[in-house]
């Protein structure tokens, strides 16, 4: 039958009602046309909500090597990092990223890093902007994909070299510039709690706002107000840094008046928690508040999110604010060691944030992605470990025989002799006190190179003077012993002691000389340690109590210093300062 034969068999009535219906299918088709074009008609985006995925990297300090280990594996470095973080990016399970880094992305960092005025880390970071970020302090597009704030160490060169890091140019540097003349950063720097202290006006752009796929997020930084106690005072001169939650939320209303309501703060203090695998759990409980649980208690409800940083652990938690609405909280770890990947869910239509949740991803070497080294990332580590190699390989002395960490029953090494007795003599002190755990390599009889040294203490910490009683010295002793034990005993220069391991905690310690003569308890002795001891790490805490603080060089400027100036070959020995009976 042909198709003429099958229309001379349609009823004339369904002709007629076909030839409506097509019509009308045209009339309808030239209105919502018609509509689209003169913008009457709405149109409806495809969904509702935009999902927002933030990934978080705290306290990097220019971690650019292999060689580090966390859970009996390997971890971290800037190759790993990079193939983990990209393949994030590129999962496609959101709208779009933002790179976030709560602070010491640079400062007190290993060689390949802290040798080139950590450079290398900031072009690292810079691999990672894409074409909307602008370097230095030019203000960027609303689609720039990193944001930064202040960290303490970022001061530990002054301001200058803060304002350096983020603009660019050689400065009144003597380095090699593994891209010369230095760049800057495409990190987008905010501050809100760091001030000119002339002006009370801050240093750096308060907060930031980024658009994805249409909705906008605020970022606002704040670096911890105890950065001013953990550097020089000349590294923070004309600065004040103001309460991290009050300098926040002056910055709310602001913002909420150009129609923003997703806010995300940047926060360079934690707290601790035990860490855990998968996402934020409802029932997740802290184990050491630190500062950030009083922080967020007494931030504006309208933020959303806190990027944790500086106690260099887990985080991943819902805490409460001042109204009791959950801010979910994190922090991952330390040192590329892991990233947060957090998922945020944004309302089209009110553009406030409506899901929230976050994983902490460990940054494992022996497993896909970190088995495929980012080949950008290796080519800029191999870039600056060849600029730091002559410094590396410098001969700073020979050891007669071996130096090593190994402690006899008392607990006493001469490598802990060593260090103990450069910390006194370097900041010219009655005593001095490090923990065992600072005090990481032995030297091998023979040629003693710059690379040696630093292997003895790879932490960068920062040598300081302060005062202590007789009283507060002898507590410092007694809390080795203490529970929870510490992972770490003392060592120790310019006094002796003898402990008693049958008596009870707390009175252990049956003697204690300085210099040959019997502890005061009522006297006050000048007491040289290092900066992250006087934060109270480990159970320490008398350390905190300590008055009038100063601040001398690096550890390891100083022990090459203290080394290269001993007779040679040196010869270390442990001396018995430490006995033990029982």
């Amino acid at each position: 039958m042909t198709l003429g034969s099958w229309r001379d068999r349609i009823p004339e009535k369904v002709k007629g009602l076909a030839g409506v219906c097509v019509l009308c299918v045209l009339i309808v088709a030239l209105v919502l046309l018609s509509g689209y074009l003169s913008g009457l008609v709405h149109v409806p985006p495809a969904n509702a909500t935009v999902h927002v995925q933030i990934l978080e990297v705290n306290d990097f300090h220019g971690h650019m090597a292999a060689g580090q280990i966390m859970n009996n594996r390997p971890v971290g470095s800037a190759p790993v990092l990079a193939s983990y973080l990209k393949a994030a990016m590129a999962s496609g399970n959101a709208d779009g990223t933002i790179i976030a880094l709560p602070g010491d992305v640079i400062g007190s960092a290993p060689p390949v890093s802290g040798l080139l005025m950590d450079e290398p880390s900031m072009l690292f970071f810079n691999s990672f902007a894409n074409q909307y970020c602008t370097v230095g302090s030019n203000a960027p597009g609303v689609s720039c994909n990193m944001v930064a704030t202040l960290g303490n160490q970022e001061f530990n060169n002054g301001v200058p070299e803060v304002l350096r890091m983020i603009n660019g140019g050689n400065g009144a540097t003597n380095i090699t510039h593994i891209v010369d003349p230095y760049p800057g950063t495409k990190i987008d720097y905010v501050s809100s709690n760091v001030v000119w202290t002339a002006n009370n006006t801050t240093v750096l752009p308060p907060y930031t706002l980024r658009t994805v796929d249409g909705v906008t997020i605020a970022f606002i930084g704040a670096d911890t107000i105890k950065t001013p106690t953990l550097t020089t005072s000349a590294n923070v001169a004309n600065l004040t840094f103001q309460d991290e939650a009050d300098s926040i939320n002056q910055y709310i209303p602001e913002i909420q008046a150009k129609g923003v309501h997703a806010i995300v703060v940047l926060l360079h203090e934690g707290g601790t928690q035990v860490p855990y695998e998968g996402p934020t759990q409802e029932n997740a409980t802290m184990q050491d508040a630190g500062r950030v649980v009083g922080i967020v208690s007494r931030l504006d409800p309208a933020v959303d999110v806190v990027l944790s940083a500086h106690t260099h652990e887990f985080t991943n938690i819902f805490l409460p604010d001042s109204t009791g609405k959950l801010v979910l909280v994190t922090q991952a770890y330390m040192y590329g060691r892991g990233y947060g990947d957090i998922d945020l869910t944004i309302d089209r239509s009110t553009g406030e944030i409506v899901g929230k949740s976050a994983q902490i991803v460990p940054t494992y070497a022996d497993q896909a992605p970190g088995t495929s080294l980012d080949p950008a990332a290796t080519a800029l580590l191999s870039k600056a470990q060849n600029a730091v190699n002559p410094v590396e390989d410098q001969v700073i002395g020979t050891a007669a025989e071996n130096i090593t960490i190994a402690q006899n029953s008392a607990g006493e090494s001469a490598m802990g002799d060593l260090v103990a007795d450069e910390e006194r003599a370097t900041m010219k002190t009655d005593v001095a006190f490090d923990t065992s755990g600072d005090v990481f390599a032995n030297i091998s009889k023979g040629t003693i190179t710059w690379m040696d040294l630093y292997n003895v203490q790879p932490n960068s910490g920062t040598l300081m003077a302060m005062t202590m009683s007789g009283a507060q010295i002898r507590q410092t002793l007694e809390q080795q012993w203490q529970a929870p034990l510490p992972t770490s005993n003392l060592v120790v220069s310019g006094l002796s002691y003898t402990w008693d391991a049958a008596q009870p905690a707390g009175s252990k310690v049956t003697s204690v000389s300085v210099n040959g003569v019997p502890l005061n308890p009522n006297a006050t002795y000048t007491v040289a340690t290092v900066d992250t001891v006087t934060l109270g790490y480990d159970g320490y805490t008398t350390f905190m109590q300590g008055g009038n603080m100063s601040y001398g060089p690096t550890d390891i400027d100083a022990l090459v210093s203290y080394v290269g100036s001993l007779p040679q070959p040196v010869n270390v020995t442990v001396d018995g300062r430490i006995h033990r009976v029982n």
